[in-house]
């Protein structure tokens, strides 16, 4: 069985769901919290630990795999909790599950990280340092109150997205010198799904923007080379 951690916002994952087999995969929201997922969660003897998720008995072993599409859950997601008390909760329940997910052995897309149920495991100017020192050219930006700023483009600027799942390419069409910058940076941070943006104006020298490792699953491919890789 796979996990699938998701919100109500994202209509894909339901819809991902219903077309595969039945017990497949199960979603767990924070909105359904509350009944979705139950369990005695055993520290010092995890894999034995006792779990309910979506109605059915699991152990931590059942578990093959999980995809997370979101960092964490959201104060307003749990509408069924005192609005005062809301905040507290949300924060209680991403510590647990973060600490949860990190105990399991299973495949995940992505691994989670000290800040996030999955994602890249480093701030902006870490990967920008890792990122020069695989000696991939970096997009020139400030940081202006905690925010990054790039400088104005011309008309000709564009962006461009690419994307590794399981050590593929998904996008066939785009400049080999990307596909290399891409798997180097998948490589590095041992990430199952990585999109990376770079800046073109000519489509021969291509400058990274940004990076993401929190899975798209609105995309057909991008389903496909996730369940690949399980």
């Amino acid at each position: 069985m796979i996990l699938l951690i998701s919100n109500i916002a994202n209509e894909a994952a339901p819809a991902w769901i219903n077309s595969l087999p039945a017990g497949a995969v199960s979603l767990i929201t924070a909105s359904d919290f509350n009944r979705s997922f139950k369990g005695e969660i055993l520290v010092n003897k995890f894999s034995t630990s006792s779990l309910v998720i979506n109605g059915v008995k699991r152990t931590p072993n059942d578990i093959t795999g999980v995809i997370a599409t979101i960092p964490g859950f959201s104060p307003i997601e749990f509408y069924y909790i005192n609005p005062a008390d809301r905040d507290y909760v949300c924060s209680e329940v991403n510590s647990f599950v973060n600490y949860f997910l990190s105990e399991l052995k299973c495949k995940k897309v992505n691994p989670p990280t000290r800040r996030s149920f999955c994602g890249v495991p480093s701030q902006r100017i870490e990967w920008v340092k890792i990122a020069q020192k695989l000696t991939i050219p970096v997009q020139t930006f400030v940081m202006k109150n905690g925010k990054c700023v790039y400088p104005a483009q011309d008309d000709e600027c564009r962006t461009i997205a690419c994307t590794m799942i399981n050590n593929r390419i998904i996008e066939n069409d785009v400049n080999e010198r990307v596909h290399k910058y891409v798997e180097l940076l998948a490589k590095e941070f041992s990430l199952p799904y990585l999109t990376c943006y770079f800046s073109t104006t000519d489509n021969k020298e291509f400058f990274l923007l940004d990076i993401n490792g929190i899975p798209n699953i609105a995309v057909s491919q991008h389903r496909d080379a996730i369940l690949n890789y399980f």
